[in-house]
């Protein structure tokens, strides 16, 4: 037998998951239907239905929530039982008599057909049960045989087990105080690094990250961030936490620290934002979504007007591509895949002329770059001072060199062999 707990209580989406683990108390198979709403496997637990339910009421006392308990041979009809009378018990080989009066929402039909069935004179569900099986299913769909099968308390299908996984976290409690940025991005990166070690080590991706900060004044401070893809990689992570901590200020120091991998999914794969030489329709539109999706917000640009207020002189709106003209702009001059490999060479400065802080001439006498690709921040400003940034640029020989910028000077550091 089956047995539905129906839960209803105040902010229960974030003690969902507490709940269902408190369930596994009673039976070692738990469905998760949905927030709300659980499925528990019974067969082979000593007892009766009644003893089931109290038993389920106990486990989930120490919470605060409402519970309501059915049981039934068949998994639809157990949730109706939970939802019409708290205890409910439907026999087994009486599932379509109980179901019969009930209205044929209880289905999950949509209000659209339901209308259509109440122009042919069936408004409850016994009355749909009484229709012939195929021509019912050729008039309505394929949809329509779940309803047949559910109308007669047959559909018999099986739980779905809840993946069990045990949770990624990494805390810093008790091991003194940080008071500046650099002092909270640096514990900050070695929990990161601890998560995305463990989430490596068991093959998942993290779908979001939930940070929690404790301060010496006793208050706290949660803050939650959700990926366009799953990550299992650090830095990933690590530059997503580090722009929404910009817009943060504490009032007292912090004193510790606890950071959890959530969504956790089978381990992802990267993704370039753009995977193609010319810019598809379709391309932009998903880098836009990937963008928005890990902002949270829509993707804005600046416009300039003029203004006496320096403040006043520029506006954001949302930007909104002109689709129908981006199928011919080059994204970037690269060579065609598969790239030739990069021969690092012993750094030795050389000459750069900028325009609008972009290189526009290599070496001396200077030779004008066709293609300009960066710049890329290859070390974390935290570890290495000054920061330093790498470009990938080309002549007009075709040939490709790699050049590193740090404080006012240039090095060339490889060359495209």
């Amino acid at each position: 037998m089956l047995l539905c707990a129906i839960v209803e209580g105040e902010d229960l989406h974030c003690r969902w998951e507490e709940l269902l683990d408190a369930l596994d108390a009673v039976s070692p198979t738990v469905e998760d239907a949905g927030l709300g709403s659980a499925y528990l496997d019974m067969h082979g637990i000593l007892g009766e239905p009644a003893r089931w339910c109290a038993q389920v009421r106990a486990t989930l006392a120490p919470f605060p929530v409402d519970v309501r308990c059915g049981c039934a041979e068949d998994a639809f009809c157990a949730g109706v039982a939970a939802r019409h009378a708290d205890g409910c018990v439907v026999a087994a080989g009486g599932e379509a008599e109980f179901l019969s009066p009930f209205p044929l929402s209880a289905l999950g039909i949509d209000p659209r057909t339901i209308e259509r069935f109440v122009l042919l004179g069936i408004e409850r569900i016994g009355e749909l049960a009484a229709l012939p099986h195929g021509a019912f299913v050729r008039r309505f769909g394929a949809r329509a045989a779940l309803w047949h099968l559910r109308a007669n308390g047959a559909e018999r299908r099986s739980l779905v087990p809840r993946a069990f996984t045990l949770p990624i976290e990494a805390n810093a409690l008790g091991e003194g105080e940080v008071q500046t940025q650099e002092q909270l991005l640096f514990a900050l990166r070695v929990l990161i690094g601890r998560i995305s070690e463990s989430c490596t080590r068991r093959g998942r991706s993290a779908g979001g990250i939930r940070v929690d900060f404790f301060c010496d004044d006793a208050s706290e401070r949660n803050i939650e961030l959700f990926f366009a893809l799953p990550t299992a990689e650090e830095r990933a992570i690590f530059d997503v936490l580090r722009a929404r901590l910009e817009r943060e200020r504490f009032d007292a120091p912090v004193v510790g620290m606890r950071v959890r991998a959530l969504r956790l999914e089978e381990a992802g794969s990267s993704q370039m934002l753009f995977v193609r030489e010319r810019v598809q329709r379709q391309d932009l539109a998903v880098a836009l979504a990937r963008l928005e999706g890990l902002l949270g917000e829509p993707v804005r640009r600046a416009r300039l007007r003029p203004a006496h207020a320096f403040e006043e002189r520029f506006s954001f709106e949302r930007f909104t591509p002109d689709l129908a003209a981006v199928e011919e702009v080059r994204v970037s001059a690269l060579p065609a895949l598969p790239l030739p490999p990069l021969q690092l060479i012993a750094e030795r400065e050389v000459a750069v002329e900028l325009r609008g802080g972009v290189p526009i001439a290599l070496g001396s006498p200077p030779s004008v770059l066709c293609e300009c690709v960066g710049p890329w921040r290859t070390q974390d400003v935290a570890r290495e001072l000054p920061p330093r940034d790498e470009y990938d640029v080309a002549l007009s020989d075709g040939r490709w060199y790699r050049i590193v910028h740090r404080q006012t000077r240039w090095y060339l550091c490889g060359v495209y062999e």
